[in-house]
């Protein structure tokens, strides 16, 4: 599935600028610091032969980040995705918390379809994403740049679960920061 370049707007009022979706090693010189210290970290985890166990990523080496993560379980024969874990600025910014529910409860439409996209990419590759698309969400303090996705499993190759982490931008301190 591939959608073209446009902005989604969701029910909440959320906008939703869709651009490159890069192989974690293709798009890292145009990450983050933070995002690549969360990409650095799930390498350092990795395994010689299939993809590292969620229970071997330390967490707290990069506390800092986690209000900004999820954890997302992959739900292979319903062809969905269950959030498991919810950091409070993606609680926060979302304006709910997801937690429990999949992402078929949570989205509908277009833009249910870009989020099922970038997941999709993530089981079907086995590697991480790079998501350099800019949202603007229902809590308009702050916008996102950039989402990276790691996939783990718990079973060797085939994907089970999804941490996500997004870089957040606080346009208010942006603007202050301007002045």
């Amino acid at each position: 599935m591939h959608i073209s370049r446009r902005t989604l707007i969701g029910s909440d009022g959320s906008l939703l600028g869709i651009g490159d979706k890069l192989s974690v090693v293709e798009g890292l010189g145009r990450a983050s610091n933070e995002t690549r210290r969360v990409f650095e970290l799930w390498q350092q985890v990795g395994q010689e032969v299939g993809l590292p166990k969620l229970a071997a990523f330390p967490l707290e080496a990069v506390a800092d980040l986690e209000p900004s993560m999820l954890m997302v379980e992959v739900l292979e024969a319903e062809h969905d995705y269950r959030y498991r874990r919810c950091g409070w600025r993606e609680r926060e910014v979302r304006g709910a918390d997801p937690t429990g529910r999949t992402v078929r409860q949570c989205h509908e439409d277009e833009i249910l379809a870009f989020v099922l996209e970038n997941y999709d990419r993530v089981v079907t590759a086995g590697d991480g994403l790079l998501d350099l698309s800019v949202d603007i969400n229902s809590d308009k303090r702050f916008v996102a740049t950039e989402v990276l996705f790691l996939p783990f499993s718990e079973v060797g190759v085939a994907v089970t679960d999804i941490l996500v982490y997004s870089h957040y931008l606080d346009t208010k301190s942006a603007a202050a920061a301007m002045q």
